[in-house]
């Protein structure tokens, strides 16, 4: 390896090493905070940690389409993917939230006897922040049949009758 490649891949490194540190979110596979809301909800449900993480598949395309779920209720959901220290990335705590502040939104399809439970989501449109809440159903494009893991905590937290 020549004295520039090893400078190059050093240089690499370092700047890794320094976002890591330094608390910038890494965009992985699954959102800082899900926030639902919305009848027949008597308050918001807020996800976050471990059982937000359990929601991974929000950024591929749906080969289910809304109109394929017919009149099957759903959850509205409010997706956040900046850091847990600053979710909506305007100072405002987990807490404090509001669905107007929110990068992404979704439906959460409820499951029934002989159908998986299924979360659709408009797309992240990263430089228009908060998002409004999409009046077309067809916005909501991204997701799909959520896993085991995430109903199981959909269904401790409320958000889901068990």
């Amino acid at each position: 390896m020549s004295r520039a490649s090893r400078a190059l891949a050093g240089s690499i490194a370092a700047t890794l090493v320094a976002i890591v540190l330094s608390g910038h979110t890494l965009f992985a596979q699954s959102p800082t905070v899900l926030l639902f809301y919305g009848e027949p909800l008597k308050q918001q449900i807020t996800l976050t940690d471990a059982d937000a993480a359990a929601f991974t598949n929000l950024w591929t395309e749906s080969s289910i389409k809304v109109e394929d779920l017919g009149n099957r209720p759903y959850r509205q959901v409010a997706i956040f993917w900046n850091s847990r220290s600053n979710p909506a990335n305007n100072g405002t705590p987990v807490e404090k939230l509001t669905p107007a502040m929110a990068w992404q939104h979704g439906r959460l399809y409820l499951p029934t006897a002989n159908k998986p439970a299924v979360l659709l989501t408009t797309r992240l449109t990263k430089a228009a922040q908060p998002v409004p809440v999409p009046s077309n159903a067809s916005a909501f494009v991204l997701g799909g049949t959520i896993s085991d893991a995430a109903l199981a905590v959909l269904k401790q937290k409320g958000v889901v009758p068990r």
